[in-house]
């Protein structure tokens, strides 16, 4: 990680820079505000009647939960039971039965009920799209040929020019306020290789309850849990998702290119999304996220061309599991010494370590392109 100060503490300032009330990402959301327990004063927690209100969570800690008011600007903190209920960006009921301030902050406790996505009730601010002009994929990039089963599908998906877009910095972590250079998903995706994933969930957390537009950190809460909760994880894919599709216009049919920064929290999110509704039996719907992802970028730089050949073979995520541990044994097996490509592809940005190594690839990207995250020596 960079030699700079912690990236919480520099988030957290920048918090208090701009004030909750002023935060760009939220636009107001009227009629939704309720009639909250009486706010004790400091260290004078009382129980009254039980309330319930609709709160969005912005993020979530060890044992309670950053959440705002719908309907309100100010934000507190939520105690309850089990905290892994819940996801940033999600909605909840809260049953409030005690509100009080502590040093000059709200806190409030009870229980959640009905966590679930709804991001239009978020109020929140949709990024822009920067771009517009027309882009020949097929023009400028080299084609898939006949014997490639995707073959067919690339003639297609690029004969003609399509209108090319790119999200804001924002997505990817280049929060206002932040000094040049400084994105704290990129130190937050260091601290995971180097196995501090801990660390890395507090950072995220820290990002969201500034942004919840940061679609990169919703991608890599996912990227955390991926392994032995696919349940958990698509829910924080499919946030990300909904999140950034706030941006874009009903029927969007344009590109959202790979090799644009600022694009690939969303394709991301995307993969994920896609590969957990396969390992969930969900395989109609996953092929749909995979045929989304290769028409809004058909270069495919994450290998999903392979998924989507193996769902229209009518393959079960453990099918695939078998074919890949398969070859991998008779990679082993013949002393080759680097897996194939074929093995990565299936999970390019989730690799069998449980990594997300393309973190780093745009880390490096993002240097050459004078784009932040230029404190690192890592290559590409």
């Amino acid at each position: 990680m960079s030699a700079h100060r912690d990236p919480k503490i520099r988030i957290r300032e920048r918090r208090r820079k701009i004030g909750v009330s002023d935060n760009p990402a939220h636009a107001p959301v009227m009629g939704e505000g309720a009639e909250l327990p009486r706010l004790e004063p400091d260290g004078s927690p009382t129980r009254g009647p039980a309330v319930r209100a609709d709160a969005a969570i912005l993020r979530v800690n060890r044992q309670s939960a950053r959440v705002r008011i719908l309907g309100d600007v100010g934000e507190m903190t939520f105690r309850f039971g089990d905290v892994s209920k819940v996801a940033p960006g999600q909605v909840a009921t809260l049953v409030i039965d005690r509100r009080w301030r502590r040093h000059g902050d709200v806190y409030a406790s009870g229980k959640v009920e009905n966590a679930r996505i709804d991001v239009v009730r978020l109020g929140l601010v949709p990024l822009p799209l920067k771009g517009g002009q027309l882009d020949d994929v097929g023009a400028s990039s080299e084609p898939y040929r006949r014997p490639d089963p995707y073959a067919p599908l690339w003639k297609k998906l690029t004969a003609k020019p399509r209108p090319s877009f790119e999200f804001d910095g924002i997505a990817w972590g280049v929060l206002p306020g932040l000094d040049a250079g400084e994105n704290p998903m990129c130190d937050a995706a260091e601290l995971v290789e180097a196995g501090d994933r801990k660390g890395a969930n507090e950072i995220v957390m820290e990002v969201l309850g500034t942004d919840l537009r940061c679609i990169d950190a919703h991608a890599q809460l996912g990227h955390l849990v991926f392994e032995h909760s696919p349940e958990r994880a698509i829910v924080h894919y499919e946030i990300g998702v909904r999140i950034a599709e706030l941006s874009l216009p009903a029927g969007f049919a344009g590109l959202l290119r790979w090799v644009l920064l600022y694009n690939r929290p969303f394709l991301r999110c995307l993969h994920g999304y896609g590969l957990c509704l396969w390992r969930l039996g969900r395989r109609a719907a996953a092929q749909q996220v995979f045929e989304r992802m290769l028409s809004l970028n058909p270069n495919d730089n994450q290998g999903v061309r392979f998924c989507r050949d193996d769902l229209r073979h009518g393959r079960s995520w453990e099918e695939m599991q078998e074919r890949e541990e398969a070859a991998a044994a008779g990679r082993r097996s013949a002393l080759i010494p680097r897996p194939t490509p074929r093995l990565t592809l299936v999970k390019p940005t989730l690799n069998l370590n449980g990594k997300d190594t393309s973190f780093r690839r745009d880390r490096a990207s993002a240097a050459r392109a004078g784009r932040g995250c230029t404190n690192t020596a890592h290559p590409s």
